[in-house]
């Protein structure tokens, strides 16, 4: 037996293996088309619901990392909360162990009808599938799951190889004395975390250990201390993810590794306690494809049920590890702007629905600080400070800097493989991060026009502050509209800011022939004039971009691709002009006084 060529054979097989897991993973989360992100975002306080959730993704993708790294960069978003995703953990452990069970067929034998589901005769079966579906599919999607098939028939061809390789090792009386080492408990456990940790998948590791153990030289005593540190070494993916990620996205990495480290503690305890004390009479056995799997499955099962009851006592284990630092609770909230953009995590470009959602969660704080500059702004007519002024100025930075950053995150998104619907979001959302920089632009140049007017003594007649008041109203009314209609999918928000930016058209002239009236009374001033014309100017440039933003925030709902604003206008006004000519006369009543 050729060593070499063998050990190279094999390492093609674990190849072949982990390559499958990571095809079926990666089309599964295509065609769920962010679906598996919003299941495990329904999770409540309901723990029960939570562990079966973890199950069934992890089932799903036939990858405990892929659920784990899900749920970290979920709670780096803010949008699942720690406690809600220690359950779901737990339940991707015992969900992975569902490989090491299918991968078990493998060692079925006789004219038994289970051995119709052995991998030698699915494989070619399901890759002939898959490669019949992606060649006669119109439809993408039908496309992608026949590709997830093929990654399941790659899958049982690469533990068919490991298989075949593996069962000539036996000759090999060096492989025995290594693995007579690893009967070491530490050793043994250490191996399994140190493999599972450079293969990055622990069902790959336990593929390879009921591979070996066809060799009928794998003991319990060999096979358990290895079991027991692959599910320490499967932590080192979610760790991996975490880092640069916020507290909490640290916290969910540490309960995934606490968890299979409690315990991993619990069992080498009792096994080798019993072990020492009483003894098994099957310890020194060879351990079969089905033992294998079947001790996976019992670790993973026990554990969640001996530690479910102490989530809480986990939550905190992981609060009282990774603390909040003394600056985070000592700072004011508003002074931290940029950390909106932790959760533009480039871990979760594997994820691009989550990415996506992310990135859309940025759009909307810019809209947010864009808002708040410019209700800051007209607050320094009547009450001008210098503090006030550089607080406007340093969110007016934040802005510039987030546009920068979520402009980059969506390019880069936007030249993975994607679905049309995710393509068409990523340039929508591009829009609208591009618009609501522009009215952060004009919302620091209000201020600046401001303050010109406090360092020249300049003051605003009642009247013209009356009219600005007024139009300054309908466009902070706008902007906040926008920012709702975007964040919370509303429609019918749409058509409220197109009735606002007609409304704001009509008035602004008005404001414009009383002040040229003022001027012939003497009223006002024309250095006045000027300033206040300005301002003016910019409200109506700020709705011009919130009525932009509504046009892109409507095909971000629908998924559709643009329409000009006269096609989006011409709808409204033909499809809901009844609507337009209530939020017309709600306008009058509320800004003309």
């Amino acid at each position: 037996m050729n060593i070499a060529i063998s050990i190279i054979k094999l390492l093609g097989g674990v190849a072949l293996l982990i390559y499958g897991m990571k095809i079926l993973s990666t089309n599964l989360k295509k065609v769920s088309g962010g679906k598996l992100e919003k299941f495990l975002t329904s999770v409540t306080d309901n723990k029960f619901k939570g562990l079966l959730v973890g199950i069934l993704v992890t089932v799903a993708t036939q990858s405990s990392a892929t659920t784990t790294v899900i749920v970290v960069s979920l709670v780096n978003s803010n949008i699942l909360k720690l406690k809600n995703a220690i359950p779901i953990i737990m339940g991707a452990n015992i969900g992975t162990t569902i490989t090491s069970q299918i991968l078990r067929l493998t060692s079925i034998e006789g004219n038994s009808w289970l051995s119709l589901f052995k991998p030698a005769t699915l494989a070619p079966i399901i890759i002939i599938i898959g490669l019949i579906l992606i060649q006669i599919a119109k439809d993408r999607k039908k496309k992608t799951i026949g590709q997830m098939i093929i990654g399941l028939g790659i899958l049982f061809t690469g533990m068919i190889t490991m298989v075949e390789i593996a069962s000539g090792f036996s000759e090999l009386p060096i492989l025995s004395q290594i693995l007579q080492k690893l009967s070491n408990p530490i050793l043994g456990v250490l191996a399994g975390a140190i493999i599972t940790l450079i293969v990055q998948s622990s069902a790959a590791t336990v593929g390879i250990l009921q591979a070996l153990s066809t060799t009928g030289i794998m003991t319990y005593s060999m096979s358990i201390p290895i079991i027991l540190g692959q599910n320490i070494g499967t932590c080192g993916t979610s760790i991996i993810s975490s880092i640069g990620s916020s507290k909490s996205a640290k916290r969910a990495a540490a309960v995934h590794l606490y968890f299979n480290l409690i315990g991993t503690i619990i069992f080498l305890i009792f096994i080798y306690g019993y072990q020492n004390l009483v003894g098994f009479t099957f310890w020194e056995q060879p351990m079969d494809m089905g033992q294998i799997a079947n001790f996976h499955t019992i670790f993973n099962v026990v554990s969640t049920i001996l530690l479910f009851p102490f989530i809480g006592l986990i939550e905190k284990l992981t609060m009282i590890t990774i603390k909040d630092s003394k600056k985070d609770d000592e700072e004011e909230e508003e002074s931290d702007y940029l950390s909106i953009l932790n959760i533009l995590d480039e871990r979760a470009e594997k994820i691009p629905s989550l990415a996506i959602a992310n990135s859309a969660t940025v759009v909307e704080k810019m809209g947010e600080l864009a808002e708040k500059n410019f209700r800051k702004s007209m607050m320094l007519i009547e009450n001008f400070q210098i503090k006030k002024l550089e607080k406007i100025q340093e969110r007016e930075e934040a802005i510039d800097r987030i546009d920068e950053e979520v402009a980059t995150f969506l390019v880069k998104l936007g030249s993975l493989d994607l679905t049309e619907k995710e393509s068409v979001t990523i340039t929508t959302l591009l829009k609208i991060e591009y618009e609501f920089e522009k009215v952060g632009d004009y919302a620091y140049e209000f201020s600046k026009i401001v303050e010109s007017m406090h360092e020249k003594n300049v003051v605003m007649s009642g009247y013209a502050y009356s009219d600005l008041k007024k139009i300054y109203n309908v466009a902070e009314d706008a902007i906040l509209t926008t920012i709702k209609a975007f964040k919370e999918n509303d429609l019918d928000l749409v058509i409220k800011i197109e009735s606002l930016r007609e409304f704001s058209e009509v008035q602004k002239e008005k404001y414009k022939n009383s002040h040229i009236q003022r001027l012939k009374e003497g009223k006002c001033n024309v250095e006045t004039g000027v300033n206040f014309l300005e301002l003016l100017t910019i409200c109506e440039k700020i709705i011009d971009h919130c009525a932009n933003i509504s046009l892109a925030t409507s095909n971000y709902m629908t998924g559709e691709n643009f329409v000009t604003k006269q096609e989006l206008r011409k709808n409204i006004y033909e499809t809901q002009i009844e609507t337009v000519k209530e939020k017309l006369n709600e306008c009058n009543t509320k800004y003309v006084i």
